[in-house]
């Protein structure tokens, strides 16, 4: 049986693939780990006992840098790889223009120390993209409380310092980039520029969708993630 692994993002929880968990729970082997850290090797220790062959794993967000790092770190390739609404660097770089400022995500994380609800709050409203507000009361039934601050600023610390470009030649198994076209948090450039450097990936780009394409256009999402489990 294929396994279908959803590794979620930053400040939210495995409760962000309901959709998923009532789509596929019952005919699939689903799991959807709380990243306890936003290391690396704790996603690499998670993943090694997985039959990767038999594995279709999507990442989010962050959860889906973690992923692909994860991936190029252990040398081996999941049956097939998502990566939806990620970013090859989420901030700026001397040679990479495609990012945020890094000063914005500083910003962040110092009101993190004062006010980390309002931060989490604010966050979850610009992943959804205008048009989509009709799920707002979704998603804060499926947002979680704010986790302690130490462990939120971990998570921009993560993003601030990370840059997958140097693992992307490396993930050379079944890729699939999904993206919202209306993405406030990862505009779709990043997604394009992912194709560039990973021409043998397919991109699938979901109109007027923002950074949650799997809550609110669920019933494609899941269809595209059936569709790679039936190739898989």
């Amino acid at each position: 049986m294929t396994t279908l692994v959803l590794v979620h993002g930053w400040a939210a929880s495995s409760r962000i693939w309901q959709r998923q968990r009532q789509h596929f729970g019952a005919s699939l082997e689903l799991l959807t780990p709380d990243l306890p850290a936003w290391e690396t090797g704790w996603l690499c220790d998670y993943l090694r006992p997985l039959p990767l062959d038999q594995t279709v794993l999507v990442g989010w967000s962050l959860g889906g840098m973690l992923a692909g790092e994860a991936l190029a770190r252990i040398g081996s390739a999941p049956r097939h790889l998502v990566l939806v609404g990620v970013a090859a660097s989420f901030c700026r770089r001397p040679d990479f223009t495609g990012g945020v400022a890094p000063a914005l995500v500083r910003a962040r994380r110092r009101q993190l120390c004062s006010d980390p609800a309002q931060v989490v709050q604010e966050f979850a409203q610009l992943c959804l993209a205008p048009g989509e507000e009709n799920f707002g009361q979704e998603l804060l039934s499926l947002w979680p409380p704010p986790e302690v601050p130490e462990f939120l600023a971990a998570g921009l610390d993560y993003l601030l310092a990370q840059d997958l470009r140097p693992y992307l030649g490396r993930l050379t198994g079944n890729v699939t980039i999904v993206h919202g076209d209306a993405d406030r948090v990862t505009p779709v450039a990043q997604a394009y520029y992912l194709k560039e450097q990973m021409p043998g990936a397919r991109l699938e780009i979901f109109p007027d969708a923002g950074h949650l394409p799997f809550l609110t256009q669920a019933a494609k999402f899941n269809a595209l993630m059936m569709e790679l489990v039936d190739e898989s």
